[in-house]
């Protein structure tokens, strides 16, 4: 084992909740994120190292954040020549804020521009503000949202049990949270949980307890 294998190991001990990885895709790119020291980024970007092209670290600040020392890959077929994805994860080690550059390039073109790039600021905290309302149905059932102020979470409990965690998503009124799959959306004191278009949940927030933050 090589003492960048050594080193992650050493941290996965250390942190016990890191375990917790926030998962982003190419179509991510762009985006400002939130993590909490002991959490993970898992970043996975198509290419094809039968083209000569792989995709490298190019930028990061690793006082803030820790790279895995080599991003896995796995195929998409066992065909010649098949393609697949290359998985890139950075642990968060201390407060701050960080760039994460990606290349995809052949690796002696060191003087070519990339034929793509893959860019992410992440900010690193301490712990999450957070903001909790229990919102209920009029059949008496309950389901509760706990809102994450600084990373633009959701993560809401239904009335079976279920938990859902979910991103901030475009809104044209009230605060609404979906990955595309399901949806959760507050507005004015009520709640609406989605899975596609289908209701799951409906309820209101009573005047007691803690509203969720509005936009």
């Amino acid at each position: 084992m090589n003492l960048a294998s050594l080193c992650t190991l050493l941290l996965v001990l250390l942190f016990p909740c890191i375990t917790k990885a926030l998962e982003l895709t190419e179509k991510d790119g762009g985006r400002s994120v939130s993590v909490l020291v002991g959490e993970t980024i898992s970043i996975t970007l198509d290419g094809n190292p039968t083209t000569g092209y792989t995709w490298e670290l190019a930028d990061v600040d690793r006082i803030v954040l820790m790279p895995d020392p080599e991003p896995t890959f796995v195929l998409d077929s066992s065909l010649i020549g098949a393609g697949g994805r290359y998985t890139f994860r950075v642990f968060a080690l201390k407060p701050g804020t960080s760039a994460v550059k990606l290349v995809y390039r052949r690796s002696w073109e060191k003087e070519v521009p990339p034929l793509r790039g893959f860019d992410l600021t992440v900010t690193v905290l301490t712990e999450a503000r957070i903001t909790t309302a229990t919102y209920r149905s009029a059949d008496g059932k309950t389901a509760t949202a706990s809102y994450d102020l600084d990373r633009n979470l959701v993560t809401v409990t239904l009335p079976d049990g279920r938990r859902v965690t979910l991103p901030a998503a475009p809104s044209a009124s009230g605060a609404r949270y979906s990955d595309g799959r399901e949806t959760f959306w507050e507005h004015q004191g009520s709640g609406r949980f989605f899975t596609g278009e289908t209701l799951i949940f409906e309820g209101t927030v009573s005047d007691r307890e803690r509203t969720a933050p509005q936009p």
